[in-house]
């Protein structure tokens, strides 16, 4: 069972090598002024050695303002670099309360810090199922972290979600009282920003986005977990004596089967999986595709349809994301069709307010975007990116490379497409370099195939005559 301590020495505390929560200037100021007005009235999380897990900006600025003591919550056991990560990012993430929870009443003269048993919280409402998961898991593997804010009518203002889970587990809560002027002040202090996700401290290899692909058309009826950027925008659409390539491809399954169907099929994945196994990469299969294209491009010019499914929520940069669109633009005859889609923004809230979890194995968790709406994802043993687009980033990322922009699909759904036409002149240099990159990808013990060079110049020659 952890351990909490209403008044820990600061001077015992070291931070994590990791915090992935950075604060603007105002931000640490507004923390600052919370804090010297309120108290610290959340817990920071350490480890039983003294590593601070989560609070990192909660300790620096006590510091900033005088105080040398913060409650703090010990773990019994060592938490390992992922889940420091996670509690981190989700100790953070609990405050976007989504269910309403009443704790009992108390009397005025009691402020600070206590404990109620599960049979004194009462759930009025439940939403946010996927958070809940999240702080189940954590809960059960490290036992009770977390607390709540409530004032003295039994209303909580902060971390309704945790109380839920802590209900559900039959584990105690750890309640902080205020009085109720203090606690309407006080949520007008929470609702304020402080600070942003930020990953630029995680190791996130391309290659290991390889564990981000989904195996289409699976089943024995080769039907489940179909693709719905083929389905409504790319089957309908195809005409026979077309010239289709399918960049990203994954486990090529839809283009594989336009190509068996007599269609003039093409495609290219970096980091394909060898046949039967889950993480060894086929690195001959992908440079056979690269030689492909080449040849391909040589006789008979650029596609008139290229389709990138699924690829731009597996990016892991805005610069990725741009030598991705480059590549496609380069691939595109000028008068052909780039048909996309991705994982919408509105797919978050719509698992943050579920009330059931989603059965799909291929949906995450939680997912904490940083500010060019990335979230990081430890899968497999690594960590992996996502990126999520609204229909105006979409619309914003898709016309820098294209003249004609048509984004499709509900801003409130779980995917939305882009429909595009008329390439757009890039400069030369900033495509060989997108060109090479994505064509040259680095594989694992900083390996490069380096056969991506004869393709670099056949698309650098059609698109310069292209254009």
């Amino acid at each position: 069972m952890p351990e909490f301590i209403e008044s820990m020495p600061l001077s015992e505390l070291r931070p994590a090598d990791y915090n992935p929560r950075r604060l603007s200037e105002e931000a640490f100021g507004r923390l600052q002024q919370s804090l010297d007005l309120f108290g610290c009235v959340k817990p920071v999380i350490v480890n039983r050695g003294g590593t601070l897990v989560a609070g990192h900006q909660r300790t620096k600025s006590l510091k900033a303002i005088g105080v040398d003591r913060v409650p703090a919550i010990v773990l019994d056991d060592q938490v390992g670099i992922h889940d420091e990560i996670r509690f981190n990012l989700l100790h953070n993430s609990v405050e976007t309360d989504g269910s309403t929870v009443r704790v009992p009443a108390c009397a005025e003269h009691e402020h600070g810090w206590s404990w109620l048993e599960p049979d004194q919280i009462s759930v009025r409402s439940r939403a946010n199922a996927v958070v809940h998961s999240e702080i189940r898991r954590l809960i059960s593997g490290y036992g009770t972290w977390g607390s709540i804010v409530a004032d003295h009518r039994g209303r909580v203002i902060l971390n309704q979600d945790y109380a839920v889970v802590c209900k559900d587990l039959r584990v105690p809560l750890l309640v902080y009282r205020v009085s109720v002027q203090e606690a309407d002040e006080l949520a007008q202090w929470l609702d304020g920003e402080y600070g942003v996700y930020d990953y630029s401290g995680v190791e996130i290899k391309a290659y290991n986005q390889h564990k981000c692909q989904m195996h289409r058309l699976a089943g024995e009826d080769g039907t489940s977990n179909r693709s719905t950027t083929y389905e409504r925008y790319v089957l309908p659409t195809i005409q026979r004596g077309k010239r289709i390539v399918d960049f990203g491809a994954g486990e090529a399954a839809y283009i594989r089967r336009l190509r068996a169907q007599g269609f003039d099929a093409h495609w290219y994945e970096p980091h394909m999986r060898t046949e039967g196994t889950a993480g060894s990469l086929d690195v001959a299969a992908s440079v056979a595709q690269i030689r492909d294209l080449q040849r391909d491009v040589r006789q008979r010019g650029l596609y008139d349809v290229v389709v990138l499914d699924s690829v731009l929520n597996s990016v892991t940069s805005p610069e990725f994301e741009e030598h991705v669109l480059i590549a496609c633009n380069s691939l595109l005859a000028a008068d052909g069709t780039f048909i996309t889609g991705t994982r919408s923004l509105g797919s978050i809230e719509k698992k943050r307010t579920a009330k059931k979890q989603s059965s799909n194995k291929y949906r995450c968790g939680l997912d904490f975007l940083d500010e060019n709406n990335f979230s990081a994802t430890f899968r497999a043993g690594v960590w992996t990116m996502q990126k999520f687009h609204s229909p105006e980033t979409l619309h914003a990322s898709l016309s820098r490379f294209f003249g004609e922009v048509e984004v499709k699909g509900s801003a409130k759904g779980s995917n939305i497409y882009g429909v595009c036409r008329k390439p757009l002149a890039v400069e030369p240099e900033r495509r060989r370099l997108a060109l090479e990159t994505e064509f040259n990808m680095e594989y694992p013990g900083n390996y490069r195939h380096n056969r991506h060079k004869p393709l670099t110049k056949a698309l650098m020659d059609a698109c310069e005559s292209r254009e």
